[in-house]
This record gives C-alpha cells, structure tokens and sequence, in this order.
C-alpha cells in the first residue's frame, strides 16, 4: 500500500528530540550496512565472478536490510521511526484489533470530530496550547487505515454521548457571542438568544469535560508515539 502523508501539532520540544533520534538511527543504518558489507567480502575473486559475486552481495544485503526496517530495528527516517512507535502505541492500548471502515458520511464529514476543538489539547483549564510546531510523517497505508480506524471506534461512544448532550444544552451564550462577532457585529437578536440559551449546570460541565477527555484522535496517538521514541 502507498505511504499515506499526514501532518500532526506537535510541541517544538518533542520535534527536535525526534530529529536526535532519526539522525542516530541513521547513523545505526549506516554502519550496518558497511559491516555487511565488509563480511562479504569478495577479496580473492577476479573478473567476472567478482561481478556477479558484488551483484548477488548487494541483492541479499538489500533484502536484509528491507526485512530489519519491516520489523523496527533499522530506523534511518522519520517516517520509518514514527511508524515503528505508532504501531507500539495502538498496541498498547489495545488498538492493534481489527476494526470495521469508518462510515462514508463519516469520513467526508469536513472540519474536526465534535470534541476535538482547541480545547481538547489544553493542559489545564484554559492553558493555551503548546502543540505550536507541525510535523510532517508519511505513514504505510494499512497502518493508516488501522490508525484511522481504531481512532474513529475507540470515540464512538464517547462522540454519541456529546452529540446528546449538544442536543440538550445547545451552544450556550458564548459560542453564540463568537459566532456573532464572526459575522461582523452582535446583533439584538443574538443577545436574546444568548440571554435565553441554557446554562448547563456543574454536573453537567464537568460530565462534558469527562466525555471529551474520551476521545482519542490520530494525532493523540502520533504526538504519543512521538514522545514513546524519545525516551
């Protein structure tokens, strides 16, 4: 399957550590490939057996040096080192199970999934966000695919239940108030409807901020494997 690009927030801290990472990888893969190279060695071969003996070692060396990327060991690349951590993270939270496609109307449905606005990635209260770098990954498509998959079945139930409780408190006064100013000027109609709209209690805040703290999007996953490959 083709390599699937994806772009995640990261913090600029956790990007550059990264960067560490691959370039030590790459250094890894570096001198595998010349130990490989050196124990086969062709030193007393001349001519054409010599030839055919170079283009036989570069064929198994390029084998072997495929089959230790495909299990993790060789890492040279970012894409080759955020994948082998994505794979580890749906692994350990028992994300690696094997899921059914997302909906279609789902998957075309633009903008982000209900809950996963900014304030899904504050620290604490109206912390701003500190995911202020952008990191650009190229996935395998069948990880990808189960990424996507075991993101989007993982929140169901949680993304249900805030649909619910959308439908019972509405947008409250001040996403009415911003979706005003949007437009240019907040007008008397916005006020009464800011004035009428209904003010969820405690409880219900509080079993709002739960819900929202179920729900798993992809980049949760990529920043965590970001961090898994950085320790």
């Amino acid at each position: 399957m083709p390599l699937m690009p994806v772009v995640v927030a990261v913090e600029p801290d956790d990007l550059t550590a990264l960067n560490e990472v691959v370039k030590a990888g790459l250094k890894a893969e570096r001198k595998w490939l010349a130990e490989a190279r050196e124990l086969h060695g062709t030193r007393f071969l001349r001519g054409k057996a010599l030839s055919e003996a170079r283009k036989e070692i570069r064929k198994e060396i390029r084998k072997e040096f495929r089959r230790l990327r495909d299990l993790g060991r060789l890492a040279g690349t970012r894409d080759l080192v955020v994948s082998r951590e994505v794979r580890a993270e749906l692994k350990r939270r028992g994300m690696n199970q094997e899921y059914g496609p997302v909906p279609a109307d789902e998957a075309a449905m633009p903008g982000r999934r209900v809950g996963t606005g900014p304030q899904h990635y504050r620290r604490i209260g109206s912390e701003p966000t500190k995911l202020t770098g952008r990191m650009y990954v190229k996935l395998p498509g069948g990880l990808a695919e189960q990424l996507t998959r075991g993101c989007y079945w993982t929140s169901a139930p949680a993304v249900a239940a805030l649909w619910e409780w959308q439908t019972r408190w509405g947008d409250g006064p001040e996403v009415i108030f911003r979706e005003a100013e949007r437009r240019g000027a907040v007008t008397i109609l916005d006020l009464w409807c800011a004035a009428m709209a209904p003010r969820p209690d405690a409880d219900a805040i509080l079993q709002k901020a739960q819900l929202q703290a179920q729900i798993v999007t992809t980049g949760d996953i990529i920043r965590s494997a970001v961090k898994r490959a950085t320790r």
